[in-house]
């Protein structure tokens, strides 16, 4: 989706969004992990991705970082499924990374890293 090593998005519940201007196409795949729907929204137009929906978590909209007029204007809280992290990627200290996905399958909240120092993602070593 993204054609890059990450995906930067801001979660909020889905009553809580309103997209305006022109209609997004839409891509759904199965996750891997899942096996349920992930819904990409992008512009028909340039094919920027604008948010993500999902099956599993139907009450929350995940808007695409890039999307916003000032994506610096978000602070990252977390990072999640990091183990499949492209070599070379660092995870910050102190903040929240999760494996995985932040829960189980059956709803069950991960437990994330967090680390002292900045780190290797993974190591090839």
């Amino acid at each position: 989706m993204t054609g890059t090593s990450s995906y930067a998005e801001a979660m909020y519940p889905i009553e809580a969004v309103s997209l305006s201007g022109i209609t997004p196409s839409t891509y759904g795949h199965r996750s891997q992990s899942s096996a349920k729907l992930v819904h990409v929204h992008f512009c028909p137009r340039c094919g920027t991705s604008v948010s993500l929906t999902f099956e599993r978590w139907p009450e929350y909209r995940a808007l695409s970082r890039g999307a916003f007029d000032d994506p610096d204007s978000l602070t990252i809280t977390s990072h999640i499924w990091t183990e499949s992290a492209q070599s070379g990627v660092v995870l910050p200290a102190d903040t929240d990374c999760f494996r995985q996905a932040r829960a189980s399958l059956d709803g069950t909240a991960n437990t994330p890293d967090r680390h002292a120092a900045p780190v290797l993602a993974r190591s090839d070593a």
